[in-house]
Protein backbone atom coordinates (compact mmCIF):
# COMPACT_ATOMS: atom_id res chain seq x y z
CA UNK A 1 0.00 0.00 0.00
CA UNK A 2 1.19 3.25 -1.09
CA UNK A 3 1.67 6.20 1.30
CA UNK A 4 -0.70 9.25 0.89
CA UNK A 5 1.15 11.32 -0.97
CA UNK A 6 2.35 8.98 -3.45
CA UNK A 7 -1.42 8.01 -3.78
CA UNK A 8 -2.13 11.47 -4.20
CA UNK A 9 -0.09 11.99 -6.88
CA UNK A 10 -1.00 9.16 -8.84
CA UNK A 11 -4.99 10.31 -8.50
CA UNK A 12 -4.07 13.71 -10.27
CA UNK A 13 -1.97 12.28 -12.98
CA UNK A 14 -4.68 9.19 -14.08
CA UNK A 15 -7.72 8.47 -15.56
CA UNK A 16 -9.35 6.20 -13.86
CA UNK A 17 -11.42 3.21 -15.43
CA UNK A 18 -13.37 2.92 -11.94
CA UNK A 19 -13.94 5.54 -8.92
CA UNK A 20 -15.20 3.93 -5.96
CA UNK A 21 -16.68 6.34 -3.76
CA UNK A 22 -16.47 4.74 0.45
CA UNK A 23 -13.75 2.89 1.83
CA UNK A 24 -16.07 0.46 4.04
CA UNK A 25 -16.18 -3.41 3.34
CA UNK A 26 -17.91 -2.65 0.02
CA UNK A 27 -15.62 -0.08 -1.58
CA UNK A 28 -12.83 -2.07 -0.38
CA UNK A 29 -14.28 -5.56 -2.22
CA UNK A 30 -15.50 -3.60 -5.05
CA UNK A 31 -11.52 -1.97 -5.95
CA UNK A 32 -10.13 -5.59 -5.19
CA UNK A 33 -12.30 -7.28 -7.90
CA UNK A 34 -11.92 -4.54 -10.23
CA UNK A 35 -8.46 -4.40 -9.76
CA UNK A 36 -7.70 -7.93 -10.03
CA UNK A 37 -9.68 -7.95 -13.75
CA UNK A 38 -6.36 -5.64 -14.26
CA UNK A 39 -8.95 -2.70 -14.52
CA UNK A 40 -7.76 1.00 -13.08
CA UNK A 41 -9.60 1.96 -10.18
CA UNK A 42 -9.38 4.56 -7.43
CA UNK A 43 -10.91 4.17 -3.84
CA UNK A 44 -12.24 7.37 -1.94
CA UNK A 45 -13.01 7.93 1.55
CA UNK A 46 -14.01 11.02 2.85
CA UNK A 47 -12.96 9.92 6.38
CA UNK A 48 -10.88 6.85 7.28
CA UNK A 49 -11.15 3.44 6.26
CA UNK A 50 -13.96 1.60 7.58
CA UNK A 51 -15.12 4.55 9.86
CA UNK A 52 -18.54 3.55 9.70
CA UNK A 53 -20.67 0.63 9.61
CA UNK A 54 -17.58 -2.11 8.85
CA UNK A 55 -15.82 -0.95 11.93
CA UNK A 56 -18.90 -1.20 14.04
CA UNK A 57 -20.35 -4.93 13.28
CA UNK A 58 -20.93 -7.95 15.76
CA UNK A 59 -17.09 -9.33 14.12
CA UNK A 60 -19.07 -11.84 12.48
CA UNK A 61 -18.09 -13.62 9.37
CA UNK A 62 -22.05 -15.79 9.37
CA UNK A 63 -24.28 -17.73 7.58
CA UNK A 64 -27.34 -15.86 8.60
CA UNK A 65 -29.07 -18.11 10.93
CA UNK A 66 -31.46 -15.48 11.64
CA UNK A 67 -32.46 -14.46 8.40
CA UNK A 68 -34.18 -17.69 7.86
CA UNK A 69 -36.97 -16.76 10.08
CA UNK A 70 -37.59 -14.25 7.31
CA UNK A 71 -37.68 -17.21 5.24
CA UNK A 72 -34.39 -15.85 3.18
CA UNK A 73 -32.98 -19.30 2.32
CA UNK A 74 -30.93 -17.81 -0.89
CA UNK A 75 -29.13 -15.35 1.45
CA UNK A 76 -28.19 -17.66 4.12
CA UNK A 77 -26.76 -20.36 1.34
CA UNK A 78 -24.94 -17.63 -0.08
CA UNK A 79 -23.75 -16.82 3.36
CA UNK A 80 -22.37 -19.97 4.26
CA UNK A 81 -20.25 -20.45 0.98
CA UNK A 82 -18.28 -17.47 1.59
CA UNK A 83 -17.83 -17.78 5.43
CA UNK A 84 -16.21 -21.39 3.94
CA UNK A 85 -14.08 -19.45 1.53
CA UNK A 86 -13.11 -16.43 3.57
CA UNK A 87 -11.71 -18.83 6.03
CA UNK A 88 -9.20 -20.31 3.08
CA UNK A 89 -8.28 -16.52 2.09
CA UNK A 90 -8.12 -14.71 5.50
CA UNK A 91 -7.27 -18.08 8.12
CA UNK A 92 -5.65 -15.48 10.50
CA UNK A 93 -8.16 -13.08 10.38
CA UNK A 94 -11.02 -15.49 10.10
CA UNK A 95 -11.53 -18.13 12.83
CA UNK A 96 -13.79 -20.98 13.46
CA UNK A 97 -16.13 -19.83 16.59
CA UNK A 98 -18.22 -22.14 18.56
CA UNK A 99 -22.02 -20.80 20.04
CA UNK A 100 -24.31 -22.08 22.47
CA UNK A 101 -28.33 -21.34 22.05
CA UNK A 102 -29.59 -21.94 25.40
CA UNK A 103 -32.91 -24.23 25.14
CA UNK A 104 -35.19 -22.76 27.79
CA UNK A 105 -37.72 -24.76 29.80
CA UNK A 106 -40.62 -22.26 29.61
CA UNK A 107 -40.46 -21.86 25.80
CA UNK A 108 -40.37 -25.83 24.56
CA UNK A 109 -41.74 -24.76 21.50
CA UNK A 110 -39.04 -22.38 20.66
CA UNK A 111 -36.55 -24.85 21.87
CA UNK A 112 -38.26 -26.94 18.71
CA UNK A 113 -37.96 -23.99 16.19
CA UNK A 114 -34.51 -23.67 17.26
CA UNK A 115 -33.45 -26.89 16.48
CA UNK A 116 -35.63 -26.98 12.49
CA UNK A 117 -33.61 -23.88 12.32
CA UNK A 118 -30.25 -25.15 13.01
CA UNK A 119 -31.01 -28.18 10.77
CA UNK A 120 -32.27 -25.78 8.13
CA UNK A 121 -29.43 -24.17 8.59
CA UNK A 122 -27.34 -27.48 8.16
CA UNK A 123 -28.88 -28.38 4.95
CA UNK A 124 -28.24 -25.15 3.47
CA UNK A 125 -24.61 -25.38 4.02
CA UNK A 126 -24.49 -29.33 2.59
CA UNK A 127 -22.53 -28.76 -0.33
CA UNK A 128 -19.84 -26.48 1.78
CA UNK A 129 -16.32 -27.53 2.53
CA UNK A 130 -15.54 -28.33 6.21
CA UNK A 131 -19.16 -27.15 7.11
CA UNK A 132 -19.49 -27.85 10.66
CA UNK A 133 -22.83 -29.12 11.61
CA UNK A 134 -25.08 -27.97 15.14
CA UNK A 135 -25.22 -30.69 18.08
CA UNK A 136 -27.72 -30.50 21.13
CA UNK A 137 -25.82 -30.47 23.95
CA UNK A 138 -27.03 -31.16 27.61
CA UNK A 139 -27.68 -29.05 30.63
CA UNK A 140 -24.22 -30.26 32.25
CA UNK A 141 -22.41 -29.06 29.43
CA UNK A 142 -24.30 -25.89 28.59
CA UNK A 143 -23.55 -25.16 32.17
CA UNK A 144 -19.27 -25.54 31.94
CA UNK A 145 -19.94 -23.91 28.62
CA UNK A 146 -21.27 -20.85 30.35
CA UNK A 147 -20.84 -21.06 34.02
CA UNK A 148 -23.02 -17.42 34.15
CA UNK A 149 -25.77 -18.78 33.01
CA UNK A 150 -28.66 -19.97 35.35
CA UNK A 151 -28.91 -23.43 35.06
CA UNK A 152 -32.92 -23.55 36.32
CA UNK A 153 -33.85 -21.63 33.29
CA UNK A 154 -32.36 -24.24 30.53
CA UNK A 155 -33.31 -27.63 29.33
CA UNK A 156 -30.34 -27.99 27.13
CA UNK A 157 -28.75 -26.25 24.64
CA UNK A 158 -27.49 -25.95 20.87
CA UNK A 159 -24.07 -25.91 19.21
CA UNK A 160 -23.44 -24.32 16.25
CA UNK A 161 -20.24 -22.79 14.35
CA UNK A 162 -19.61 -19.45 12.59
CA UNK A 163 -16.83 -17.50 12.38
CA UNK A 164 -15.64 -14.49 14.30
CA UNK A 165 -12.94 -11.50 12.58
CA UNK A 166 -11.69 -7.76 13.40
CA UNK A 167 -14.19 -6.23 10.74
CA UNK A 168 -11.86 -2.94 10.26
CA UNK A 169 -8.86 -5.16 10.32
CA UNK A 170 -10.63 -7.28 7.42
CA UNK A 171 -11.50 -3.70 5.38
CA UNK A 172 -8.16 -2.76 5.41
CA UNK A 173 -6.53 -6.41 4.44
CA UNK A 174 -8.94 -6.16 1.61
CA UNK A 175 -7.47 -2.42 0.60
CA UNK A 176 -4.17 -3.50 1.32
CA UNK A 177 -4.94 -6.44 -1.44
CA UNK A 178 -6.63 -4.32 -3.78
CA UNK A 179 -3.46 -2.06 -3.93
CA UNK A 180 -1.09 -4.67 -4.70
CA UNK A 181 -3.24 -5.64 -7.48
CA UNK A 182 -2.92 -1.81 -8.92
CA UNK A 183 -5.73 -0.22 -7.05
CA UNK A 184 -5.29 3.58 -5.68
CA UNK A 185 -6.81 4.29 -2.35
CA UNK A 186 -6.84 7.46 -0.37
CA UNK A 187 -8.39 8.02 3.21
CA UNK A 188 -9.90 11.80 4.07
CA UNK A 189 -10.31 12.75 0.36
CA UNK A 190 -14.08 14.01 0.62
CA UNK A 191 -16.38 13.82 -2.88
CA UNK A 192 -17.81 17.44 -2.98
CA UNK A 193 -19.24 17.38 -6.57
CA UNK A 194 -19.01 15.76 -9.81
CA UNK A 195 -18.35 16.81 -13.64
CA UNK A 196 -20.83 15.77 -15.84
CA UNK A 197 -20.38 14.77 -19.71
CA UNK A 198 -23.28 13.85 -21.46
CA UNK A 199 -25.49 12.85 -18.43
CA UNK A 200 -22.57 10.52 -16.79
CA UNK A 201 -19.43 11.15 -14.65
CA UNK A 202 -16.38 12.03 -16.08
CA UNK A 203 -14.84 13.38 -13.18
CA UNK A 204 -14.67 13.44 -9.05
CA UNK A 205 -14.18 16.46 -7.31
CA UNK A 206 -12.75 15.85 -4.04
CA UNK A 207 -11.49 18.21 -1.02
CA UNK A 208 -8.43 16.86 0.94
CA UNK A 209 -9.34 17.00 4.23
CA UNK A 210 -5.96 16.71 5.37
CA UNK A 211 -4.07 19.47 3.50
CA UNK A 212 -7.09 21.79 2.45
CA UNK A 213 -6.66 21.47 -1.58
CA UNK A 214 -9.24 20.82 -3.57
CA UNK A 215 -8.88 18.30 -6.87
CA UNK A 216 -10.43 16.38 -9.81
CA UNK A 217 -9.95 13.04 -10.23
CA UNK A 218 -10.84 11.94 -13.40
CA UNK A 219 -12.87 8.69 -14.34
CA UNK A 220 -15.25 6.91 -17.18
CA UNK A 221 -17.15 5.15 -14.09
CA UNK A 222 -18.40 6.02 -11.30
CA UNK A 223 -19.56 3.43 -8.25
CA UNK A 224 -21.11 4.87 -4.95
CA UNK A 225 -20.54 2.34 -2.13
CA UNK A 226 -20.87 4.63 0.73
CA UNK A 227 -23.49 2.80 2.65
CA UNK A 228 -26.35 5.10 4.30
CA UNK A 229 -24.80 7.97 3.45
CA UNK A 230 -25.81 7.00 -0.59
CA UNK A 231 -28.72 9.14 -0.97
CA UNK A 232 -25.94 12.36 0.26
CA UNK A 233 -23.52 11.04 -2.54
CA UNK A 234 -26.46 11.03 -5.48
CA UNK A 235 -28.02 14.57 -3.86
CA UNK A 236 -24.65 15.98 -4.95
CA UNK A 237 -26.12 15.53 -8.87
CA UNK A 238 -29.72 15.59 -8.58
CA UNK A 239 -31.17 17.70 -4.83
CA UNK A 240 -34.21 16.20 -5.36
CA UNK A 241 -33.20 13.06 -5.17
CA UNK A 242 -35.57 10.69 -3.06
CA UNK A 243 -34.96 8.71 -0.01
CA UNK A 244 -33.51 4.70 -1.20
CA UNK A 245 -31.88 3.96 2.30
CA UNK A 246 -33.56 3.09 5.81
CA UNK A 247 -30.41 3.35 8.72
CA UNK A 248 -31.15 0.82 11.21
CA UNK A 249 -29.23 1.10 14.83
CA UNK A 250 -27.24 -1.39 16.10
CA UNK A 251 -24.99 -0.77 19.50
CA UNK A 252 -22.57 -2.89 21.40
CA UNK A 253 -21.30 -3.08 24.89
CA UNK A 254 -18.10 -4.45 26.13
CA UNK A 255 -17.34 -5.79 29.36
CA UNK A 256 -14.60 -7.88 30.94
CA UNK A 257 -14.68 -11.77 31.11
CA UNK A 258 -14.82 -11.51 35.14
CA UNK A 259 -18.03 -9.82 34.41
CA UNK A 260 -20.28 -12.81 32.96
CA UNK A 261 -18.26 -16.19 32.91
CA UNK A 262 -18.87 -18.11 29.86
CA UNK A 263 -16.04 -20.22 27.98
CA UNK A 264 -18.24 -19.83 24.40
CA UNK A 265 -20.19 -17.40 22.58
CA UNK A 266 -24.03 -16.83 23.28
CA UNK A 267 -26.62 -16.45 20.93
CA UNK A 268 -29.74 -15.55 23.39
CA UNK A 269 -33.34 -14.67 22.57
CA UNK A 270 -35.25 -11.98 23.46
CA UNK A 271 -38.71 -11.29 25.11
CA UNK A 272 -39.39 -9.48 21.59
CA UNK A 273 -38.42 -12.27 19.35
CA UNK A 274 -34.99 -11.06 18.85
CA UNK A 275 -31.25 -11.93 19.86
CA UNK A 276 -28.48 -10.88 21.37
CA UNK A 277 -25.04 -12.10 20.94
CA UNK A 278 -22.55 -12.18 24.20
CA UNK A 279 -18.95 -12.99 22.15
CA UNK A 280 -15.21 -13.61 23.26
CA UNK A 281 -13.53 -10.88 21.65
CA UNK A 282 -9.92 -9.05 22.19
CA UNK A 283 -9.75 -10.49 25.29
CA UNK A 284 -12.92 -9.18 26.26
CA UNK A 285 -16.78 -9.91 26.29
CA UNK A 286 -18.94 -8.11 23.47
CA UNK A 287 -22.65 -7.63 23.61
CA UNK A 288 -25.14 -6.72 21.06
CA UNK A 289 -27.01 -5.88 18.80
CA UNK A 290 -30.00 -3.84 18.93
CA UNK A 291 -31.99 -3.10 15.81
CA UNK A 292 -33.52 -0.11 15.36
CA UNK A 293 -34.82 2.37 13.21
CA UNK A 294 -32.37 5.81 12.75
CA UNK A 295 -33.48 9.36 11.64
CA UNK A 296 -30.25 10.68 13.31
CA UNK A 297 -26.88 12.69 12.14
CA UNK A 298 -25.10 9.83 9.73
CA UNK A 299 -21.62 10.77 11.49
CA UNK A 300 -20.86 9.11 14.62
CA UNK A 301 -24.01 7.63 15.82
CA UNK A 302 -24.14 6.76 19.39
CA UNK A 303 -25.17 4.32 21.92
CA UNK A 304 -28.70 5.74 23.75
CA UNK A 305 -28.92 4.80 27.23
CA UNK A 306 -31.97 2.94 26.83
CA UNK A 307 -30.44 0.77 24.08
CA UNK A 308 -27.50 -0.31 26.51
CA UNK A 309 -29.98 -1.02 29.11
CA UNK A 310 -31.99 -3.33 27.12
CA UNK A 311 -28.58 -5.25 26.24
CA UNK A 312 -27.96 -5.59 30.01
CA UNK A 313 -31.43 -6.69 30.34
CA UNK A 314 -31.40 -9.58 28.39
CA UNK A 315 -28.16 -10.46 30.00
CA UNK A 316 -29.19 -10.55 33.24
CA UNK A 317 -32.56 -12.09 32.47
CA UNK A 318 -30.28 -15.86 31.84
CA UNK A 319 -28.53 -15.35 35.20
CA UNK A 320 -28.64 -16.23 38.96
CA UNK A 321 -25.76 -14.13 40.65
CA UNK A 322 -23.91 -11.44 39.68
CA UNK A 323 -26.55 -9.08 37.18
CA UNK A 324 -24.65 -6.61 34.80
CA UNK A 325 -24.71 -3.00 35.49
CA UNK A 326 -23.25 0.03 33.48
CA UNK A 327 -19.99 0.03 35.53
CA UNK A 328 -19.11 -3.07 34.52
CA UNK A 329 -19.14 -1.71 31.00
CA UNK A 330 -15.36 -0.64 29.47
CA UNK A 331 -16.31 -0.13 25.96
CA UNK A 332 -19.30 0.96 23.78
CA UNK A 333 -19.61 1.45 20.29
CA UNK A 334 -23.21 2.32 17.67
CA UNK A 335 -23.71 1.49 13.95
CA UNK A 336 -25.71 2.20 11.17
CA UNK A 337 -26.73 -0.65 8.54
CA UNK A 338 -27.89 0.54 5.45
CA UNK A 339 -31.22 -1.43 4.27
CA UNK A 340 -32.72 -0.74 1.39
CA UNK A 341 -35.62 1.22 2.04
CA UNK A 342 -38.91 -0.17 -0.12
CA UNK A 343 -42.93 0.64 -0.95
CA UNK A 344 -43.47 -2.20 1.55
CA UNK A 345 -40.54 -1.40 4.01
CA UNK A 346 -41.86 -2.60 7.46
CA UNK A 347 -41.60 -0.43 10.24
CA UNK A 348 -39.69 -2.36 12.37
CA UNK A 349 -36.10 -2.97 11.08
CA UNK A 350 -35.89 -6.38 12.08
CA UNK A 351 -37.94 -7.51 9.61
CA UNK A 352 -36.62 -5.57 6.76
CA UNK A 353 -34.27 -7.89 4.63
CA UNK A 354 -30.55 -7.81 4.32
CA UNK A 355 -30.47 -8.44 0.59
CA UNK A 356 -28.37 -5.64 -1.11
CA UNK A 357 -29.91 -3.79 -4.28
CA UNK A 358 -27.44 -2.67 -7.75
CA UNK A 359 -29.15 -0.08 -9.26
CA UNK A 360 -27.54 2.97 -11.26
CA UNK A 361 -28.58 7.01 -10.37
CA UNK A 362 -28.09 10.16 -11.28
CA UNK A 363 -24.99 10.91 -13.45
CA UNK A 364 -25.44 7.09 -14.43
CA UNK A 365 -23.25 6.53 -10.93
CA UNK A 366 -23.56 2.89 -10.07
CA UNK A 367 -24.93 2.41 -6.65
CA UNK A 368 -24.35 -0.72 -4.16
CA UNK A 369 -27.18 -0.67 -0.58
CA UNK A 370 -27.57 -3.30 1.77
CA UNK A 371 -25.33 -6.28 2.15
CA UNK A 372 -23.27 -7.95 4.68
CA UNK A 373 -19.52 -8.17 6.12
CA UNK A 374 -19.96 -11.97 5.03
CA UNK A 375 -21.18 -11.46 1.55
CA UNK A 376 -18.56 -8.48 0.38
CA UNK A 377 -17.02 -10.26 -2.09
CA UNK A 378 -20.23 -11.24 -4.52
CA UNK A 379 -21.73 -8.40 -4.21
CA UNK A 380 -18.36 -6.33 -5.69
CA UNK A 381 -18.31 -8.98 -8.20
CA UNK A 382 -21.59 -8.03 -9.26
CA UNK A 383 -21.05 -4.28 -9.16
CA UNK A 384 -18.28 -4.27 -11.08
CA UNK A 385 -19.68 -6.80 -13.93
CA UNK A 386 -22.23 -3.89 -13.89
CA UNK A 387 -19.83 -1.48 -14.24
CA UNK A 388 -17.80 -3.35 -17.34
CA UNK A 389 -20.18 -3.00 -19.61
CA UNK A 390 -19.54 0.67 -19.81
CA UNK A 391 -15.88 -0.41 -20.14
CA UNK A 392 -16.02 -2.31 -23.32
CA UNK A 393 -12.74 -1.11 -24.61
CA UNK A 394 -10.98 -2.33 -20.77
CA UNK A 395 -9.83 -5.39 -19.45
CA UNK A 396 -12.11 -8.46 -19.63
CA UNK A 397 -10.89 -11.03 -17.06
CA UNK A 398 -13.03 -12.48 -14.75
CA UNK A 399 -12.96 -11.90 -11.37
CA UNK A 400 -10.14 -13.57 -9.56
CA UNK A 401 -10.91 -12.58 -5.23
CA UNK A 402 -12.41 -16.21 -4.80
CA UNK A 403 -8.67 -17.19 -5.10
CA UNK A 404 -6.49 -14.08 -3.55
CA UNK A 405 -5.42 -14.71 0.11
CA UNK A 406 -5.74 -11.82 2.26
CA UNK A 407 -2.49 -10.99 4.87
CA UNK A 408 -0.15 -11.08 1.82
CA UNK A 409 -0.07 -14.69 1.67
CA UNK A 410 0.62 -16.50 -1.40
CA UNK A 411 -1.58 -19.63 -0.72
CA UNK A 412 -1.90 -21.86 2.40
CA UNK A 413 1.49 -22.95 2.56
CA UNK A 414 2.98 -19.36 2.36
CA UNK A 415 0.40 -18.61 5.58
CA UNK A 416 1.95 -21.83 7.70
CA UNK A 417 5.39 -21.13 6.56
CA UNK A 418 5.46 -17.41 7.40
CA UNK A 419 3.52 -17.57 10.07
CA UNK A 420 6.00 -20.11 11.71
CA UNK A 421 9.13 -17.75 11.08
CA UNK A 422 7.60 -15.05 12.81
CA UNK A 423 6.53 -16.88 15.37
CA UNK A 424 10.08 -18.25 15.59
CA UNK A 425 11.99 -14.57 15.66
CA UNK A 426 9.20 -13.47 18.26
CA UNK A 427 10.19 -15.58 20.41
CA UNK A 428 13.69 -14.82 19.92
CA UNK A 429 12.79 -11.59 20.98
CA UNK A 430 11.14 -12.67 23.68
CA UNK A 431 7.40 -11.03 22.69
CA UNK A 432 4.61 -12.76 24.86
CA UNK A 433 2.72 -15.26 23.04
CA UNK A 434 -0.61 -13.41 23.56
CA UNK A 435 1.41 -10.49 21.45
CA UNK A 436 2.52 -12.76 18.65
CA UNK A 437 -0.93 -14.29 18.45
CA UNK A 438 -2.62 -10.85 18.28
CA UNK A 439 0.03 -9.77 15.66
CA UNK A 440 -0.40 -12.25 13.11
CA UNK A 441 -4.45 -12.28 13.39
CA UNK A 442 -4.27 -8.96 12.83
CA UNK A 443 -1.68 -8.35 10.01
CA UNK A 444 -0.86 -11.71 8.93
CA UNK A 445 2.88 -11.74 7.03
CA UNK A 446 2.86 -8.15 7.69
CA UNK A 447 3.53 -9.22 11.17
CA UNK A 448 6.76 -9.74 10.34
CA UNK A 449 7.54 -6.30 9.71
CA UNK A 450 6.19 -5.22 13.11
CA UNK A 451 8.61 -8.07 14.78
CA UNK A 452 11.40 -6.41 12.60
CA UNK A 453 10.66 -2.78 14.36
CA UNK A 454 10.85 -4.63 17.49
CA UNK A 455 14.44 -6.33 16.65
CA UNK A 456 15.54 -2.48 15.44
CA UNK A 457 14.31 -0.75 19.20
CA UNK A 458 13.39 -3.12 21.69
CA UNK A 459 11.72 -0.75 23.54
CA UNK A 460 8.62 -0.87 21.44
CA UNK A 461 7.92 -4.00 22.26
CA UNK A 462 6.04 -2.35 25.27
CA UNK A 463 2.42 -2.60 25.37
CA UNK A 464 -0.24 0.62 24.81
CA UNK A 465 -2.24 -0.72 27.00
CA UNK A 466 -1.56 -2.82 30.53
CA UNK A 467 -4.13 -5.69 30.09
CA UNK A 468 -4.27 -5.79 26.53
CA UNK A 469 -1.16 -7.22 23.36
CA UNK A 470 -0.66 -4.75 20.90
CA UNK A 471 2.43 -2.69 21.49
CA UNK A 472 3.75 0.11 20.54
CA UNK A 473 6.07 -0.93 17.55
CA UNK A 474 2.58 -1.36 15.42
CA UNK A 475 2.32 2.58 15.74
CA UNK A 476 4.66 2.75 13.03
CA UNK A 477 3.83 0.58 10.89
CA UNK A 478 0.23 1.33 10.65
CA UNK A 479 1.80 4.99 9.92
CA UNK A 480 3.86 3.65 7.04
CA UNK A 481 2.24 1.08 5.44
CA UNK A 482 -1.56 1.49 6.35
CA UNK A 483 -2.50 5.35 5.53
CA UNK A 484 -2.88 5.88 9.40
CA UNK A 485 -2.99 9.62 9.87
CA UNK A 486 -4.81 10.50 13.36
CA UNK A 487 -4.39 9.19 16.99
CA UNK A 488 -8.33 8.07 16.56
CA UNK A 489 -7.14 6.20 13.56
CA UNK A 490 -4.75 4.11 15.00
CA UNK A 491 -6.34 3.59 18.77
CA UNK A 492 -9.89 3.04 17.17
CA UNK A 493 -9.87 1.27 14.19
CA UNK A 494 -6.23 -0.19 13.59
CA UNK A 495 -5.31 -1.18 17.19
CA UNK A 496 -9.05 -1.13 18.45
CA UNK A 497 -8.15 -0.44 21.62
CA UNK A 498 -10.60 2.79 21.97
CA UNK A 499 -13.29 0.28 21.57
CA UNK A 500 -12.56 -2.68 23.57
CA UNK A 501 -11.42 -0.72 26.74
CA UNK A 502 -11.90 3.02 26.52
CA UNK A 503 -10.56 4.54 30.04
CA UNK A 504 -6.86 2.26 29.60
CA UNK A 505 -7.08 3.77 26.14
CA UNK A 506 -7.39 7.41 27.46
CA UNK A 507 -4.86 6.82 29.63
CA UNK A 508 -2.49 5.85 27.05
CA UNK A 509 -3.40 8.28 24.38
CA UNK A 510 -0.32 10.76 25.01
CA UNK A 511 2.41 8.10 24.68
CA UNK A 512 0.96 7.22 21.48
CA UNK A 513 0.68 10.60 19.98
CA UNK A 514 4.17 11.28 21.00
CA UNK A 515 5.35 8.84 19.13
CA UNK A 516 3.38 10.17 15.99
CA UNK A 517 4.76 13.50 16.64
CA UNK A 518 8.47 11.76 16.37
CA UNK A 519 6.83 9.75 13.37
CA UNK A 520 4.91 12.96 11.21
CA UNK A 521 6.61 15.56 12.87
CA UNK A 522 3.71 17.01 14.35
CA UNK A 523 4.13 20.32 16.73
CA UNK A 524 2.77 21.19 19.43
CA UNK A 525 -0.51 22.21 18.42
CA UNK A 526 -1.54 18.87 16.43
CA UNK A 527 -0.65 16.96 19.55
CA UNK A 528 -2.76 19.09 21.58
CA UNK A 529 -5.71 18.89 19.07
CA UNK A 530 -5.03 15.11 18.50
CA UNK A 531 -5.23 14.51 21.99
CA UNK A 532 -8.26 16.96 22.69
CA UNK A 533 -10.48 15.18 19.89
CA UNK A 534 -9.53 11.75 21.12
CA UNK A 535 -10.76 12.53 24.44
CA UNK A 536 -13.73 14.34 23.79
CA UNK A 537 -15.01 11.24 21.35
CA UNK A 538 -13.77 8.89 24.12
CA UNK A 539 -15.71 11.10 26.69
CA UNK A 540 -19.12 11.13 25.18
CA UNK A 541 -19.03 7.18 25.45
CA UNK A 542 -18.08 6.93 29.20
CA UNK A 543 -20.62 9.58 30.24
CA UNK A 544 -23.21 7.29 29.08
CA UNK A 545 -22.08 4.76 31.82
CA UNK A 546 -21.72 7.24 35.13
CA UNK A 547 -25.01 6.15 36.38
CA UNK A 548 -23.78 2.05 37.83
CA UNK A 549 -27.84 1.31 37.79
CA UNK A 550 -29.27 -0.63 34.26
Amino acid sequence: MNTRSQSLQTAAATQFDLAVIGGGIAGAGIAQDAASRGLSVILLEKDDFAVGTSSRTTKLIHGGLRYLEQFQFKLTRQLCRERALLEQLAPHLVRDFSFVLPLLKRKPLYSLKAEIGLTLYDLLSLSVSGSRHHSRIGLKEVCESAPALNPSLCAGGLRFHDCITDDSRLVLEVIKSACNAGAVAINYLEVTGFDIDGGSVRGVRCHDRYSGTEMTIAARVCINATGVWSDDVYRLVNQSWGSHVKPSKGIHIIVPPSAFETNTALFLPTTDSRYVFVVPWQQTLMIGTTDIAYTGQLDKPMPDRDEIDYLLETVNSFTETHKLNRSDIIGSFAGLRPLVETDDSSSDTKNMSREHMVFEGPGRIIGLIGGKLTNYRLMAQEVVDRAAIKLPDAPSRPSRTDRMMLGSFRDKSDFLASTAAISVKARRLSLEPATLDHLISSYGADAQLIVDIVEADPTLSERICPDFPPIMAEVPFCVRHEMAVSLEDLLMRRLRLGVIHQKQCLESAPKVAALMRQLVKWDDTRVSHELAAFELGVKEHMDLLCDSTP
